[in-house]
């Protein structure tokens, strides 16, 4: 979950119907690392482009109060349509942004912290050093006779 605030949309179905897609679900994530359902498309002509809130990358968080947060695809698409007339939205703006750059940056940090293999060899290095240190000055001090 990103911490974005929610905002509330209305929007009436009409003639030309809601005028969006949708993608994701727990049983085909659209965002890595979040199974919530996305606005992939606005199309023209209907009520969501003619609303003009409703933007590509949002995360509908609920549909006529029933929260999509856990549901399948297929379950996701049934209640759009069954919404009726008047459908009202609880969406995150730019959610799908939100996640991808969190995401990155999760793995950046990820990629930039040493590992504990990394860190096992710096004992084994100084030891095979100081050995040989101490050779080359015993060999020095009594190999030259």
């Amino acid at each position: 979950m990103v911490d974005i605030p929610a905002t509330e949309i209305i929007l009436d179905r009409g003639d030309a119907g809601l005028g969006f897609n949708i993608r994701g679900g727990v049983d085909i994530p659209h965002v890595k690392g979040d199974v919530g359902i996305f606005v992939t498309k606005i199309r023209e002509n209907g009520a969501a482009y003619k609303d003009g809130r409703l933007k590509e990358g949002d995360k509908i968080l609920e549909i006529n109060g029933v929260k999509l947060d856990h549901v399948t695809h297929n379950e996701a698409v049934k209640c759009f349509v069954e919404a009726g007339t008047s459908v009202h939205l609880i969406v995150q703006h730019g959610a799908e942004e939100a996640i991808i750059r969190r995401e990155r940056i999760q793995k950046a940090e990820e990629s930039s912290e040493p590992t504990k293999t990394s860190f096992s060899w710096i004992p084994i290095i100084i030891a095979v050093s100081v050995i040989l240190v101490a050779g080359i000055v015993v060999y020095k001090k009594h190999g030259k006779r």
